[in-house]
């Protein structure tokens, strides 16, 4: 096989959604200046900040413990009898993880607290960058980095204490 024909092949089983994205001001792009890089848009905002140093690695897998809760929460039924939540006797269509991670989020919400948990869901479930957080609340985005990176040590406070 020739060297052709194996990039070819590979950019055939490249399953990634890359994007080009300018990195630079509105002055520079008028200009020509900046830079274009690519970015893979299956990436999570989590992935983008640890590349970008934003959150060291345990901040990261804590971030990533909180999207699995949600995920855990989210698999199943959403009409599951939960009368019958804990009954031993037959079958149950909740299962007991799903429980376990929704008791979890409700405890680290009250542990949280209500800003901080909103902060966690934007960035870790529903994939906000930093930028986009500080828009929404209207604050710097300096300031944002440093409350998601707050609201993730006190997570990482709370999984250290229930365990």
């Amino acid at each position: 096989m020739s060297v052709k024909q194996n990039t070819e092949n590979l950019k055939t089983e490249d399953k990634r959604k890359v994007k080009p994205r300018f990195i630079g001001s509105k002055k520079e792009k008028a200009r020509g200046q900046g830079r274009v890089v690519m970015i893979n848009v299956a990436e999570s905002s989590l992935d983008i900040l640890r590349s970008k140093k934003v959150l060291n690695n345990v901040q990261y897998y804590t971030a990533l413990k909180y999207r699995r809760l949600w995920e855990k929460s989210r698999i199943g039924s959403y009409t599951s009898n939960f009368n019958k939540v804990g009954d031993m006797n037959g079958w149950n269509d909740m299962a007991v993880d799903r429980v376990e991670a929704i008791w979890k989020l409700s405890r680290s919400s009250t542990w949280l607290g209500e800003f901080a948990s909103l902060i966690m869901y934007y960035v870790c479930v529903q994939d906000f960058t930093i930028k986009e957080l500080a828009a929404k609340y209207q604050m710097s985005r300096s300031y944002a980095g440093e409350r998601f990176r707050e609201a993730v040590n006190e997570f990482k406070k709370f999984l250290d204490q229930s365990y």
